[in-house]
């Protein structure tokens, strides 16, 4: 076969274009999609923050509903797509959103979403209240108080109530004693607790006469925070009953604090303070509360991937607390994970969301989210040294927009692409099927004035509809062994296929006029084209 000049090319196109006007084009069915794919969580007994939920791909105005599952009480769909109200219940909920266009008949399109939205406690916390007693009397009444309820709730609305204790009795010594609560439960509250202390005082004051203390202090630990991980503050103190003159230059020693290191309050004690033999000190301890530590994830991984076969990927973030990661992703069609290896599926986009709950000593990291563009391997192809294609002979694809160099080109919206006088750069197509999915495809390079060398030829060639042409090769019969001869349009569809492929092989044309590719394919993978026009 003669090799097509880009001239010849372009006047072939430009023929192929006008004998296609004017046929009627057929109408490709579709689905609607839904945006968002992923809803942020809410909170118990706070207002959700309004989501609006928009559909594509159809005719306007749409309309929403719940066709499975249900959403959480307390929130409402419109008509509309907007998803709003107050949580009245914590939990995860799992509901399908559908969405309909205007079209009547069998014109009107819909489509669905799955989405799974997590409706999380409201905090609250229990504090036990402090309390005095006398040594020898008897242990006071132990009490709470509350803060945190949220939707009117109170505490006769907790599934169970606290239990209050002390490791105190009426026989211990005067000091300090813990006061906890513990055992509250209620399914929309993450329950907290802190504690109080119970002071015993003295039953009768200090002896007088001879070297006992004649001086009565009081000291007054102050209560510490900080958060897990870090270094203790100083414990400080403050100090009532000093005589005129004298400053608390008079103690020596420091407070002390129970040991621990792990989330919760810790009492301050007296430790080695002490103001000499001529001052009785009493003791008014308080607690070191330690608080989860903060905690952040990093995650700078490149998930463009596929033009290969590898069809995994280990994901790599990491959380500042050295806990583990975990991922989800929002479009198992495209791919999967387990653990932190990302199982990739069919071509497409997908979000992939990094998150680490806490642990008693963290809190949770807010979450990273990146997306995976898994692109299928090379579906372009270059025929000419001034046309690419797109090879769509699944039929699937309904739509294209080409692009050079990382750049979107006007108007290059077709299954194929010319450039004169010849292509020069990097070349890749976003696609769209008829589910209104896109992928992205791998990019092909291409040297400027390169020629493509012609292996079969067609005879003859310009060929009349329905007749039969000889496509020959310089290839020898074994290597043509498993080999696959095709017809395909320019929209990338089969017209005809042989298996049974000879160094000369009898072709039957397509009956609609146009421009067409002859490709042979090898069993080894290597292919060979040509271009035939029929009219």
């Amino acid at each position: 076969m003669r090799k097509l000049t880009s001239g010849l090319a372009t006047v072939m196109l430009i023929t192929y274009c006008i004998l296609l006007a004017g046929q009627p084009v057929r109408a490709q069915s579709h689905k609607l999609t839904i945006s968002p794919s992923i809803i942020p969580p809410g909170q118990y007994g706070a207002s959700y923050k309004a989501q609006t939920f928009k559909a594509s791909g159809g005719k306007s105005p749409y309309t929403y509903s719940i066709s499975a599952g249900s959403l959480p009480p307390g929130l409402s769909l419109s008509n509309t797509g907007g998803l709003s109200g107050t949580p009245a219940a914590a939990g995860v909920y799992s509901f399908t959103i559908t969405a309909k266009d205007a079209g009547k008949g069998k014109d009107a399109i819909s489509g669905t979403q799955d989405y799974s939205l997590n409706i999380y406690q409201a905090s609250l916390t229990i504090t036990a209240a402090s309390a005095t007693m006398t040594q020898g009397g008897p242990v006071p009444p132990l009490t709470v108080s509350y803060n945190g309820f949220v939707n009117g709730d109170n505490a006769s609305s907790l599934t169970a109530q606290p239990s209050v204790t002390t490791t105190a009795t009426a026989s211990s010594l005067p000091g300090i004693y813990p006061i906890t609560a513990t055992g509250a439960v209620d399914p929309n509250y993450n329950i907290s607790y802190l504690p109080g202390i119970l002071t015993i005082t003295p039953a009768s004051g200090p002896p007088g006469g001879g070297g006992t203390p004649v001086t009565n202090l009081t000291v007054t630990a102050q209560p510490e925070t900080k958060q897990y991980g870090a270094a203790d503050p100083q414990l400080a103190y403050t100090v009532t009953g000093l005589p005129n003159g004298t400053t608390t230059s008079i103690f020596s020693g420091s407070l002390a604090r129970n040991p621990g290191e792990n989330v919760g309050s810790y009492a301050i004690t007296q430790g080695t303070l002490t103001a000499g033999d001529k001052y009785k000190i009493t003791f008014k301890g308080s607690y070191l509360t330690i608080t989860q530590a903060e905690q952040q994830i990093s995650w700078t991984q490149n998930l463009v991937v596929g033009c290969n076969t590898a069809t995994q990927l280990q994901l790599s973030a990491t959380a500042s607390s050295g806990l583990p990661v975990t991922y989800e992703v929002s479009n198992a069609n495209v791919a999967t994970v387990t653990g932190n290896q990302l199982t990739l599926h069919n071509p497409g986009t997908s979000l992939v969301i990094a998150t680490q709950e806490g642990d008693a000593n963290h809190a949770a990291a807010a979450a990273v989210i990146d997306t995976v563009v898994y692109q299928p391997e090379s579906l372009i192809n270059q025929h000419w040294s001034d046309v690419i294609f797109f090879d769509n002979s699944s039929g699937d694809f309904v739509s294209w927009q080409w692009y050079k160099n990382g750049d979107s080109i006007p108007g290059a919206t077709t299954a194929y692409y010319s450039e004169s006088p010849s292509l020069d750069g990097q070349y890749y197509v976003l696609a769209t099927n008829k589910t209104g999915r896109q992928i992205q495809t791998c990019t092909i390079t291409i040297t400027g004035d390169s020629t493509m060398p012609q292996t079969v030829k067609v005879f003859p060639n310009p060929a009349k509809v329905g007749t039969q042409v000889t496509v020959t090769g310089n290839y020898a019969s074994t290597a043509l062994q498993g080999a696959i001869l095709q017809v395909i349009d320019l929209n990338g569809r089969v017209r005809s296929q042989v298996t049974a492929v000879q160094p000369s092989t009898q072709v039957t044309m397509p009956t609609q006029t146009g421009i067409y590719i002859v490709n042979l394919l090898l069993a080894g993978g290597q292919k060979a084209s040509a271009n035939v026009l029929v009219n």
